[in-house]
């Protein structure tokens, strides 16, 4: 089945690169040549300064569902710049492991994965919610093609169901149904593992139950990152000496983002975002190829950074040093505990 998948996501990157071939071909290389040459040094702070604030607020929001936070925001940064390196030709999920591995020795394996299952819900959650802002955004403020708003519409209620189900499974028991899926399929997932997996669930359901506000706040901290991440839009065409509002940058990022959630299963996204890219901007007024010339420098920027995060992810291996975790949340619980009853209770 390994061979099967891995078959499926190479053709996947074949058709994606075919289509950005055609996408450039059609629109003209010396076009997107051109985009590149009047955007100059420009380029460099595209790449570096948008993303830094995007990533850092993404960061932060996965601190506040991290209970307790034994490291620095600084290596905490370093080690989802990892993890997203992965998730980049993973089909966005591939590196979420390596951050939970990333953490060991400094928080138990069952509370770091719970957190991260926490996290990535939240980051979920908020691009679901600017989808939504730039959907209201797109009918207060233009006037776009009925199909194109009946569109997003349809994308926006396809993605509240897979969200809605997501947690319910969460709830429900993620780890005990995975568990249960193993073992019916030949896999050990008896003993030690079922113990893991029970306190894994404990976690999950706790941190719903108990620490509801730092994960409306995890939602809101990354709905502000996706919301940044319109500036890359509104800088691109600006310095393109295109007139655009930071609103149409908004309302394009977040029918991107939403193309870019359907199209989870293909690597990188490849050629659906291209074409996806070129549509939204025509839709929006603007010519096409400059949807294509910004969704390749965003590609640019996307490849910087992560060279970036497969250099943090050497640097952070080489100089790992598992540190006790008696300073972490016991066995049971994934918050801070106030008091000895309250840590009684959280065992049990």
């Amino acid at each position: 089945m390994s061979t099967s998948m891995g078959l499926a996501r190479y053709l996947l990157v074949v058709a994606g690169l075919a289509s950005v071939a055609y996408l450039v071909a059609t629109t003209g290389i010396d076009v997107l040549v051109a985009s590149v040459r009047t955007l100059s040094w420009r380029l460099a702070v595209f790449i570096v300064i948008p993303y830094t604030v995007v990533a850092l607020l993404h960061t932060i929001a996965w601190r506040l569902v991290l209970v307790p936070a034994p490291l620095s925001l600084g290596r905490l940064f370093s080690i989802r710049l990892a993890g997203e390196a992965l998730n980049l030709s993973a089909a966005s999920v591939g590196g979420e492991p390596v951050k939970v591995y990333l953490l060991r020795g400094r928080v138990p394996l069952a509370q770091a994965s719970a957190a991260q299952i926490v996290d990535k819900t939240g980051i979920t959650i908020g691009q679901v919610l600017f989808l939504a802002v730039g959907l209201v955004v797109a009918i207060l403020r233009f006037d776009l093609a009925v199909d194109v708003l009946w569109a997003m519409v349809a994308l926006l209620g396809v993605q509240i169901i897979v969200v809605a189900a997501f947690m319910f499974v969460q709830c429900a028991g993620l780890g005990d149904r995975t568990v249960r899926v193993l073992g019916r399929l030949g896999f050990d997932a008896g003993g030690a593992h079922a113990r893991s997996v029970a306190r894994f669930d404990r976690m999950l359901a706790a941190a719903y139950r108990e620490r509801r506000g730092a994960v409306l706040a995890c939602v809101l901290v990354h709905l502000l990152a996706w919301l940044v991440g319109s500036l890359e839009v509104y800088l691109v065409l600006r310095w393109l000496d295109v007139r655009a509002s930071f609103a149409a940058a908004l309302a394009i990022d977040a029918f991107g983002a939403g193309i870019k959630f359907m199209a989870f299963a293909i690597p990188g996204a490849l050629g659906v975002l291209e074409g996806g890219y070129m549509v939204l901007f025509s839709a929006f007024g603007f010519d096409g190829g400059l949807g294509l010339s910004f969704t390749l420098v965003r590609r640019l920027r996307m490849v910087a950074w992560s060279v970036a995060g497969l250099v943090a992810l050497a640097l952070l291996r080489d100089s790992a040093t598992p540190a006790p975790v008696s300073a972490a949340v016991p066995e049971g619980s994934s918050v801070a505990t106030r008091s000895p009853r309250r840590r009684a209770r959280w065992r049990s």
